[in-house]
């Protein structure tokens, strides 16, 4: 008789499960679990967070965002919530203006800076920077204006010489009397002031060599006041001439001649 062999039923592995954790808007009360308003919070502490902050805002100033859809009164109402002025007159700016500006145009910008509903911390910045533009601006003008007029006074000394100061003494006379007094004011195309520009110096200076002294007072004539041009002529005019002074040691003038003639060397050397 064989021995029946029992056959034990191999247990029933079943499957891991992974629960699930549970929603926390699930745990609320049933007539809650569906508001919107609650589907961004993932647990208790953010919904408290939030009802803090919430609580901290009741009595204050509300303003709402803006949009697209906003209106001017719109714009206006949350412009004037966050500052702005009643009027152009009431922005309070500080801005420094050169002497003899016209304060127009800032009165222009505020005007304008009011209608597009600028704060006056914006106003004020912007302010700030074209009046740091416009110094910046004069600076560099006064610069150039002093290194014009250095290079302009070199240029002449080296075509007078000596004669500079009668030289420019006469074109400023000269000047005066033909002249109104804003014309040197008026700039060339480089910038120059006319009055100050070489070319005109000069002519104001040939000018005055068709006038006499009677017309144009410049005052008393300087004879070793000349260009270097006009010392050689003077040179080669006594070196020619046989019977000047100059080449008679026993002339009662030949000394005086002698202070000419070095004197008008001087002039001619002047120029370095």
């Amino acid at each position: 008789m064989s021995e029946e062999q029992t056959t034990v039923p191999e247990a029933v592995q079943s499957e891991p499960t992974t629960e699930q954790p549970q929603s926390f808007v699930s745990t609320l009360p049933e007539e809650l679990q569906n508001e919107p308003s609650l589907k961004n919070f993932s647990d208790a502490g953010q919904l408290a967070k939030s009802f803090i902050h919430a609580q901290r805002m009741v009595g204050q100033d509300k303003m709402a965002v803006p949009n697209n859809n906003f209106t001017d009164e719109d714009w206006k109402e949350t412009f004037t919530k966050l500052g702005l002025p009643k009027s152009a007159d009431d922005y309070g700016v500080n801005y420094n203006l050169a002497e003899g500006a016209d304060p127009q145009p800032v009165k222009n910008f505020l005007s304008h800076a009011h209608g597009l509903g600028l704060l006056p911390k914006q106003a004020q910045g912007i302010l700030d920077y074209y009046s740091q533009l416009e110094t910046g601006a004069r600076e560099e003008a006064e610069k150039n204006s002093a290194l014009a007029r250095s290079q302009n006074e070199t240029e002449l000394r080296q075509e007078f010489g000596l004669a500079y100061d009668k030289k420019v003494n006469a074109a400023n006379n000269v000047f005066k009397t033909f002249f109104a007094n804003d014309l040197a004011e008026l700039k060339l195309q480089d910038g120059t002031p006319v009055g100050n520009h070489p070319g005109f110096i000069k002519a104001l200076a040939n000018m005055s060599e068709k006038f006499s002294e009677d017309n144009i007072s410049a005052g008393q004539e300087n004879t070793s006041a000349i260009t270097p041009q006009e010392a050689q002529r003077e040179i080669d005019k006594i070196m020619f001439d046989k019977t000047h002074p100059y080449h008679n040691k026993e002339h009662p003038g030949h000394d005086k001649a002698v202070k000419e003639m070095t004197d008008l060397f001087n002039a001619k050397v002047s120029m370095g």
